[in-house]
Order: C-alpha cells, then sequence, then structure tokens
C-alpha cells in the first residue's frame, strides 16, 4: 500500500512538473506578444552607435598600448 502511495505521488510530481514548465512557456509566449520590437530606423541608428563606440574604444585601447609599451621600452633602456 505504500507503494501505491508513494507512485501515485511521485506522478503527481511529474504532472506538476510539466504543468509548470508549460505555463512558463505559455507565460513567456504572452510576454512576447507584448514586446514592442524596434523599427528598421531604431535599429540602424542603434547599430551605428555600437560600431562608432566599439571604433572610439578600439583607438582608446591601442593609444594606451601604444603608450605603455614605449614607457617600458624606455624604462627597459634606462634600467638596462
Amino acid at each position: 500500500m505504500a507503494k501505491a502511495n508513494t507512485k501515485a505521488a511521485n506522478s503527481n510530481g511529474i504532472v506538476r512538473f510539466f504543468t509548470g514548465i508549460s505555463g512558463y512557456f505559455r507565460n513567456v509566449w504572452i510576454e512576447l506578444r507584448r514586446v514592442v520590437w524596434p523599427g528598421p530606423a531604431e535599429i540602424r541608428n542603434s547599430s551605428v552607435v555600437v560600431i562608432v563606440t566599439l571604433l572610439f574604444f578600439i583607438a582608446f585601447t591601442s593609444l594606451v598600448d601604444g603608450a605603455v609599451t614605449y614607457l617600458v621600452s624606455l624604462v627597459g633602456r634606462i634600467g638596462g
């Protein structure tokens, strides 16, 4: 009799698990329909901002790297 109750409890747990998963995906689908997706102009503007920012940080990192490399080489000449 204990095994029958355990089996029923296990199958009930499995059903609740899959019910919870299906409820989760149902809610995700509802939220995705509520999203205001960006238009082509907004995507283009955001892409330009990202690319310009990326180019700025590439240039900044390269300048700092060059300056640090130069300073380290100066210290190497002085100490060596």
